[in-house]
């Protein structure tokens, strides 16, 4: 296993480090005639082979931190130096892999690239630089300071408290009324484990939040797929569904192409010009403002929405990037499908899981095309509000309007919690 990437063979330019495990993503590269090597965290160290992949894996403490790589590659008798480049699509060690990468790799990410995608205040900070509207925000070290900060940075009332580098609304918290910030502050550090930070207070911004994903290359759009949630994310928090359906192709073409716009415009900024992304903005009154962009794919069944309305796979596109070689979707794209895609995160109530539905039960469902369950019958689940990638299956679903997509999945929400319950007839609104 020591020798298969050191020295690296004459002629072999992409023998590539891949940062975790991600079957899907070490697949794309080796369509693309990659060889792979994992470096995995030690509780997932066993997925890899489970899952197929022959090829050399180290074990690290934790994949996200650079001095555990780098002592577990070093029992390899291997440096980052042996790869072309080192590369993740795990959010959590995309920082990671642009600083291994700049330790002797012949293409990595630039640093503060990478750190422009996972910190959210560097992040605001680059996209008001470059004119683009974005809500105000400080960074505060504790939960003590964010009083202080709301008021002497004049962002008032509502606003939010979340972590600068976090993901799916975990640790997130709106505060609406003076009367509960200390009750909700006193939540968000329980939950978290601490008051200590640092936290991230931000304005908050009111309308309907969008997304939009696909590629970029070369600082232009490959594809940008936009899609409206049916409830705000952080609402999770409230039970109420994460879902997402895409804009109609007719009716909503002019706010898909100021979501476009905006969304080249953001990457630009954040000196993000070759890979995946996935972004969120608020929309309201014709005005779009950003609200934050993850270098990676989106999760829910984005990635299959996208493949259902587009035909490109967000995989392809993002090896292609990191390979440096030209991006699979032809220049002149077709039209895409008529319709609308929307997906739902299916959850269940806290507890043991009964009557879990099968995934040929949600696929025979009225509209649904695709399923997935991400949990088994008798499993004990947490209380599935604490975030959005918290889950017991999703469904995917195909409808002529982005309106009559979000009433299906609704509909296919609403089937899924009453199943389980012992009511198939359904609990009413999701």
């Amino acid at each position: 296993m020591a020798n298969a990437f050191s020295p690296r063979p004459t002629g072999a330019e992409h023998d590539i480090l891949y940062l975790g495990w991600q079957r899907e993503a070490v697949e794309a590269l080796g369509r693309l005639g990659a060889r792979v090597a994992c470096v995995v965290s030690s509780s997932d160290r066993f997925k890899p082979t489970d899952e197929g992949f022959d090829g050399p894996l180290a074990v690290a403490g934790d994949h996200t931190s650079p001095e555990s790589v780098l002592g577990a590659l070093d029992e390899l008798g291997l440096s980052p130096g042996a790869f072309w480049t080192v590369c993740t699509e795990d959010e959590f060690a995309i920082v990671t892999a642009a600083v291994l990468g700049n330790l002797g790799c012949r293409r990595a990410v630039p640093v503060a690239g990478a750190l422009s995608l996972r910190d959210k205040a560097a992040q605001k900070r680059l996209i008001r630089r470059a004119g683009l509207p974005v809500t105000a925000c400080v960074r505060v070290p504790d939960l003590a300071a964010v009083e202080r900060a709301v008021s002497s940075h004049g962002i008032g009332l509502p606003f939010v408290v979340k972590p600068p580098a976090g993901a799916g609304s975990q640790h997130t918290r709106v505060v609406r009324d003076r009367r509960e910030t200390a009750a909700a502050l006193e939540a968000l550090a329980e939950e978290a484990g601490g008051t200590a930070g640092p936290w991230l207070v931000e304005a908050f911004v009111p309308g309907e939040e969008l997304h939009i994903d696909g590629a970029v290359r070369d600082g232009k759009l490959v594809l940008a797929s936009a899609s409206r949630y049916l409830h705000n994310v952080v609402e999770v928090h409230h039970g109420r569904l994460v879902a997402s359906a895409t804009l109609d192709d007719v009716t909503e073409r002019e706010l898909a192409d100021a979501a476009a716009l905006l969304t080249e415009r953001a990457l630009t900024a954040l000196h993000h010009t070759d890979g995946v992304f996935h972004l969120e903005a608020f929309h309201e009154d014709g005005v779009l403002t950003f609200s934050e962009c993850a270098g990676r794919i989106g999760g829910g069944m984005i990635l299959e929405a996208v493949r259902g309305k587009y035909g490109t796979d967000l995989y392809d596109e993002w090896a292609a990037a990191v390979l440096d070689v030209p991006s699979p979707t032809p220049a002149a794209m077709g039209e895409p499908r008529p319709g609308s895609f929307g997906w739902a995160n299916l959850t269940a109530p806290p507890g043991p899981l009964r009557n879990l539905p099968t995934r040929g039960d949600i696929e025979a469902r009225p509209g649904v095309v695709e399923a997935q369950l991400w949990a088994k019958e008798g499993d004990l689940v947490d209380d599935m509000r604490r975030a959005s990638h918290l889950l017991a299956a999703k469904a995917l679903v195909h409808e002529p309007t982005e309106k009559a997509a979000r009433a299906r999945l609704v509909e296919v929400a609403s089937w899924f919690t009453g199943t389980l319950r012992g009511d198939e007839r359904g609990c009413g609104d999701a």
